[in-house]
């Protein structure tokens, strides 16, 4: 590598510089302080994220239909529902604290007991006597009002929960097929991208489906809301491992034999009271050694090319969180986690051959608090804050100069030398209160980035041949090199406020009306407002079908690393020197028809933040006691998309200002319009036998490629209108989860894919605008399809549990009996101590060939070929003790 100096002083640092201090006192924080503190959100007690699911009984264990089930606090009645089906009495959106709870049914003596209500999910069995008489039984019915608070969304069962995967990676895969796949967004305890804790630790799962809180940022079609436990009464913990071999699977089909590969996960908790009733701590830590094969499909100037390089990811993490009460009615949680990660031999397969190798390197820390707590009766405060410092350093295993023949084959050094360091703080407050018939939400959010770069892209030069008889005869089309070492650092804000009224008009509709303001520091654009509009309706008094929709923004951040890139590579920094037709192999020898002038990126002027217009209208219906069916139309239209330009592109074959090279620009000049039909079963077949099934057609038009992705002609950018990348027609998910018997459980995922869109080119620059991406004369970008994908993948599992006979008829301390407490630690039943749990899973079972990666270049020797294929079958095996 050549002329590479890394800064010594490159140190992690967020407070470091007396501009940070300039900044947060003088720049709106001031402001933004006083706005958290006096946020307020009006909501009534029941409109947390607390539920109450109330199952009733005779006697004999038998369902109770038409229950009235009714909510008290201070001898004033919360809440009254009726339910068909004692499974489905749902109080919903509690606050927590203590409540009498009453339930009646015909032919059976009524009954109350109070009850305790805690964040997330509590459960509750209910066992009625026969009455000789009971005179006067009023049932009132509330089913509209649930139906409605409820409408577009449902919690996940316990045996649902039980059911998904230990690993918390493919738990997340597993969740987000559960909710249809596509844009879904995974939050817990209020914050995106953390961590999935232990099954044990998982207090309830919900997903919602259409979501226009003026609250969210992000636009998801599909929300999911995961609560941990707060309060453990015992230690308790786990220890799970799995492992996976390529003795377990089968080739790969691009592959002429098995590869050595080796997959192990190790994952530890222990959780336990600090103080009783009071404190309480769970540590959790995992460990991760991927040992994975790499497939090379490539074509040399000798023929094809088929080999395998192991690449090996390694990893650790260590999470520790503290549940602690301040107040009865103010619980905090704070949360450290560690995690350290190294990778080696990454950048190869595919075309790519063993020299272009890099190893990374990553590290973080992360520290989130979270309370929400209640004060004056009447106000909620939801309080979320974090931080994170993180380091990574991309280190080439080869200096070489690099070649690439297009689609065929890459060789020579990786030139991505790159060392970061980021720090992150992010806060958010709101405050919650309601008065009569209106639920207000007032709060706001401050993100704040500081990150460093110091890189040495392409440092060696990389040559470009549009055909293998090009690289046979030496004729490059082009070579480029940046010069130099370059350092970038960019520090960013973001604040975010809204305000949020849910006004309920009688039992059987809501209104939302919303407003949002997002602002970003290093850009001018000024006037970022979000209204949101939004409504449910439940006409019919049996509350079986409900009818919701809304319109309304959501603008988008240009991310920091996006603006460092531009600032790493703008005309500040060391250019960028390509020339057309240089000399081989050292392309300074002459010879060459033109050498540009130095080349850069940087961002428009009037750079604006995109937005997303989103409608949805949707309708669900209650087909039977355990059967919902539900259907949702979504249109969207994204205005000012991110895209590159070269706005110094030649016209003529010549570049309007001679003194630079290629400019490319950064602008708000793309957009894409979406149109999908989502249609979703979900319930349960028998007692044993739940599932879910999800339907979604779409399309998706768009004329870019991304905020780096430059169009086929840059004066003309309607020319590249067509097909979005993402562009997936249909997609199909069912989940089913069957508890064979106590011990024994068995689940799947079975989804089904169109095929994506690739571009045909023509692999070669003829506009020499230096980029390859000429179509032949009236091909639309992302005009051909790729192949369909189908995958069934099968989990299944035996546990069997040691419990403590105390004060039993049995002199035996322990004995071994089946149970389905397969979710972790059963904390309603002390005397459960120990569980064993065994379980196979089987990704893609019956080992279908899904191709990927279509070649669209027409100068490549696998022109319209696959060369990539999707995970063949592949077994994992694993061990789970609960104590």
């Amino acid at each position: 590598m050549k002329d590479l100096k890394i800064n010594s002083d490159f140190k992690p640092s967020f407070f470091n510089e007396a501009k940070w201090i300039v900044i947060l006192t003088k720049r709106n924080v001031l402001a933004i302080v006083v706005i958290l503190l006096l946020s307020a959100e009006v909501i009534f007690p029941q409109q947390t994220t607390s539920s109450l699911q109330v199952k009733v009984t005779d006697q004999n264990d038998d369902l109770i239909p038409a229950v009235v089930a009714r909510l008290k606090k201070d001898e004033k009645i919360i809440k009254e529902i009726t339910s068909e089906n004692a499974q489905e009495t749902v109080f919903a959106k509690l606050a927590d604290g203590k409540y009498l709870l009453e339930v009646e049914a015909s032919g059976f003596k009524p009954q109350s007991l109070e009850v305790e209500i805690k964040t997330g999910k509590n459960e509750l069995t209910f066992i009625l006597e026969i009455a000789e008489a009971v005179e006067n039984v009023k049932v009132a019915s509330d089913a509209q009002e649930s139906a409605t608070e409820n409408a577009f969304s449902n919690f996940l069962t316990d045996e649902q929960i039980a059911a998904l995967p230990d690993d918390p990676a493919e738990m997340k895969r597993v969740l987000k097929q559960m909710a249809g796949g596509g844009d879904v967004v995974i939050r817990v305890d209020g914050f995106s991208g953390a961590e999935l804790p232990a099954k044990s630790q998982i207090a309830s799962i919900r997903i919602v489906r259409s979501s226009y809180d003026a609250e969210n940022h992000e636009l998801g079609f599909v929300y999911v809301d995961v609560l941990t436990k707060v309060g453990s009464r015992r230690f308790s913990g786990s220890l799970f491992f799995n492992f996976s071999d390529e003795a377990l699977n089968t080739r790969n089909p691009f592959a002429d034999r098995r590869f050595p590969e080796q997959n192990r996960y190790t994952f530890f908790n222990l959780s336990g009271p600090i103080v009783e009733n009071k404190t309480d701590f769970s540590l959790l830590f995992s460990d991760t050694r991927n040992f994975q094969a790499q497939n090379i499909v490539a074509f040399l100037p000798d023929g094809a090319f088929n080999n395998s390089v192991n690449s090996q990811a390694d990893g650790t993490s260590l999470n520790l969180r503290i549940n602690h009460n301040l107040t009865k009615s103010l619980p905090i949680k704070l949360n450290y986690r560690f995690s350290n990660g190294n990778s080696k031999n990454l950048g190869v397969g595919g075309f790519n051959l063993p020299d272009k190798a890099f190893d990374t390197k990553n590290r973080s820390h992360e520290f989130r608090f979270s309370t929400v707590g209640t004060f004056a009766k009447r106000f909620l405060d939801e309080f979320r804050l974090q931080y994170k410092n993180e380091t990574s350093i991309t280190i080439p295993l080869n200096s070489e100069t690099a070649i690439t023949v297009l689609d065929s084959f890459s060789r020579g050094g990786a030139g991505n030398f790159q060392q970061n360091s980021r720090q992150s703080f992010w806060l958010a407050n709101n405050l919650l209160f309601g008065t009569r018939q209106h639920a207000l939400k007032i709060g706001g959010t401050v993100f704040i980035e500081n990150e460093k770069q110091v890189s040495a892209f392409n440092q060696n030069g990389t040559f470009i041949f549009s055909t293998l008889q090009d690289f046979v005869l030496g004729r490059p089309s082009i070579f480029s090199q940046s010069q130099g070492t370059r350092n970038a650092e960019v520090l960013q804000y973001q604040i975010g406020t809204f305000v949020q009224d849910d006004f309920r008009i009688g039992k059987s509709f809501i209104a939302s009306f919303g407003v949002r303001y997002e602002r970003q520091n290093n850009l001018r654009d000024k006037d970022n407002f979000s209204p949101r509009i939004g409504f449910s309706w439940t006409p019919f008094k049996d509350g079986k079908t409900t009818f919701r929709g809304g319109i309304g923004l959501f603008y988008n951040w240009l991310e920091t690393r996006n603006l460092l890139t531009i600032r790493s590579q703008d005309r500040t920094q060391s250019g960028e020197t390509i020339i057309f037709n240089p000399s081989y192999p050292n392309p300074f020898l002459g010879g060459a028809s033109q050498i540009l002038s130095p080349s850069f990126t940087q961002k428009a002027d009037d750079l604006k933040n995109p937005y997303i217009v989103h409608t949805s209208f949707g309708v669900q219906r209650r087909i039977s006691a355990n059967t919902s069916f539900r259907a949702e139309y979504i249109y969207q239209k994204g205005v000012h998309q991110f895209r590159s330009r070269d706005i110094n592109a030649p016209l003529e074959g010549i570049r309007p200002n001679p003194n630079f090279g290629k400019i490319s620009q950064v602008e708000s000049s793309a957009f894409f319009v979406r149109n999908s039909l989502n249609v979703g079963f979900n319930g349960s077949l028998t007692k044993t036998i739940s599932y879910t099934l999800d339907y979604t057609l779409a399309k998706i038009i768009s004329d870019s490629d991304g905020i780096f992705g430059l169009p086929s002609e840059n004066y003309n950018l309607r020319n590249d209108i067509s097909a979005a990348n993402n562009d997936q027609r249909h997609r199909l998910n069912a989940y089913l989860s069957w508890q064979i018997r106590k011990d024994l459980r068995l689940s799947g995922i079975y989804t089904v894919n169109s095929s994506l869109p690739y571009t045909i080119t023509t692999g070669r620059d003829d506009n020499r605008d230096t980029t390859f991406n000429d179509r032949p004369f009236g091909l639309k970008r992302n005009g051909e399809r790729g192949a369909w994908h189908n995958q069934l993948d099968l989990n299944l599992s035996y546990i069997f549990s040691f419990i403590n006979r105390k004060g039993g008829k049995s002199n035996k301390g322990y004995s071994i009996v089946t149970t389905s407490a397969e979710s972790g630690f059963d904390f309603t039943d002390p005397e459960k101590r120990f569980s064993l749990r065994f379980f196979a899973n089987a990704e893609n079972i019956l080992n279908q060939t899904n191709l990927n990666n279509f070649v669209g270049v027409q100068t490549s020797p696998f022109f319209r070929q696959a060369t990539f294929a999707d995970q063949s079958r592949k077994i994992t095996f694993g061990l789970r003790f609960n104590f």
